[in-house]
C-alpha cells in the first residue's frame, strides 16, 4: 500500500468517526474537511518539496482538530460516580474513588493530608501527565517518604511542603475540592471514613493556599 493509500484510508476511518459521533453537518466535520486542504495547492500540481510541506501542515491541522474533538468527546462522557462512603474494608473502592479524583487534574493537583506515605507517589501520582502541576502538603517528611518524593520530583513541575499545622485530608484537582475523612495511606482499612466534593473549593483553596505559603519546601522539582 502507498503512503497516498494509507492516507486516504486515514482519512476515511477519521471520517467516519467524526461523523458518527458529532453528526454529518457538525463543526467536527467540517475542521476535517478544511484539515485535509492545508497547504499550497496549484493546478499545475506542486513539487516534491511543497508536497512534503503539504503534508506536514496537514498532520499538524488533523492533531489540532483530532485534539479538539478528543476533549469535546471527554467532556460529553457522563463523569464516573464517586461512592462517597466507605465501610472498614472497603479500601480498595476507597483506591478506585481517589484515583478517579485525582485524575480529575488537567492543569493542577494539590493534595492536603496529614500522613502521606509512598503509596501517594507509587498508586495515585504515577501515571499523571508531566503537563499536571503537582503539590503536595503533610506533617513530616523523612525516610523513605523522602527518597521516594525527590525521585517522583525529577518529573518536574512538583513540590512537596511540610506543615505542624495540617491537619485535614483535602484534594483540589483544578477548580474543585472533595475532603477526605482519613489519611489516604489508612482510609477504610479498619474504620469507616468517606470522600465529599465540597461546593466551596474557592473559599477552600484560599484557606489552604495560605496554609502553603507557610510551609517549609521538603522537596522541589
Amino acid at each position: 500500500m502507498t503512503h497516498e493509500n494509507e492516507e486516504q484510508g486515514w482519512k476515511d476511518l477519521t471520517l467516519n468517526i467524526l461523523t458518527h459521533g458529532f453528526g454529518e453537518g457538525s463543526n467536527n466535520v467540517d475542521q476535517f474537511h478544511h484539515a485535509k486542504w492545508a497547504g499550497e495547492h496549484y493546478m499545475q500540481g506542486v513539487a516534491p518539496a511543497t508536497a512534503q510541506s503539504n503534508f506536514n501542515k496537514r498532520r499538524a491541522a488533523f492533531k489540532t482538530m483530532l485534539e479538539a474533538s478528543i476533549s469535546e468527546l471527554e467532556m460529553m462522557l457522563p463523569e464516573p460516580e464517586i461512592a462517597g462512603a466507605y465501610e472498614p474494608g472497603d479500601d480498595y473502592a476507597l483506591y478506585r474513588d481517589l484515583k478517579t479524583i485525582v485524575g480529575f487534574a488537567a492543569k493542577d493537583l494539590f493534595v492536603i493530608d496529614n500522613y502521606i506515605d509512598n503509596q501517594l507517589f507509587d498508586v495515585y501520582m504515577g501515571g499523571i501527565a508531566s503537563s499536571v502541576s503537582i503539590r503536595v502538603l503533610t506533617q513530616q517528611v523523612a525516610g523513605a517518604l523522602r527518597t521516594v518524593a525527590e525521585k517522583f520530583a525529577k518529573r518536574g513541575g512538583f513540590e512537596l511542603r511540610s506543615s505542624a499545622g495540617v491537619h485535614d485530608g483535602v484534594i483540589f484537582a483544578d477548580d474543585r475540592c472533595w475532603v477526605i475523612g482519613q489519611s489516604i495511606k489508612d482510609a477504610a482499612v479498619k474504620k469507616p471514613t468517606y470522600i465529599v466534593e465540597h461546593s466551596g473549593a474557592d473559599n477552600m483553596r484560599e484557606i489552604y493556599e495560605k496554609q502553603w505559603s507557610g510551609a517549609t519546601t521538603a522537596v522541589k522539582g
